[in-house]
């Protein structure tokens, strides 16, 4: 007999298409997530308003204002990027960079990031939340070399 693959292949390309939309991939593995080569959307917002699912995301730009494609982000546990690292992310072509998993912030972590041109710039505070674009704002953007 013959299976009818209709309604299960029009759901899985629906659900193909809804993850393009935003850039997405599959669950990272290891300590390695991101857009990868693709392109994002919404630069600049607070991705996990609508990304619930996402134990961090945000965006990095260049000093000029644009979006910086490219951009190493990390999440360490002592600051300056040393201790052991939770989590390394790389920006898309929109500039942003997400995790489609959780994120144990515990009491804090602290974060840098890194260009193409090798310079790294680092928060001094820990952050506690995965939700980089409600702080970082049109005024107080994520900002790489």
């Amino acid at each position: 007999t013959r299976r009818s693959t209709g309604p299960w292949l029009a759901t899985a390309l629906a659900l193909g298409a809804l993850a393009a939309a935003c850039g997405g991939s599959a669950a990272p593995t290891g300590t390695t997530a991101g857009g990868g080569g693709g392109s994002s959307h919404n630069a600049g917002r607070d991705c996990l308003t609508c990304h619930r699912d996402f134990g961090v995301a945000g965006t990095v730009y260049r000093a000029d204002g644009s979006a910086y494609p490219g951009a190493t982000v990390r999440l360490t546990t002592t600051a300056g990027g040393g201790g052991s690292v939770a989590l390394t992310l790389t920006s898309d072509g929109a500039g942003n960079f997400y995790a489609s998993r959780s994120v144990g912030f515990g009491a804090g972590l602290y974060t840098d990031v890194t260009g193409t041109s090798g310079a790294t710039r680092a928060m001094t505070a820990t952050v506690t939340s995965g939700a980089c674009n409600s702080c970082h704002d049109a005024q107080n953007r994520i900002r790489a070399n």
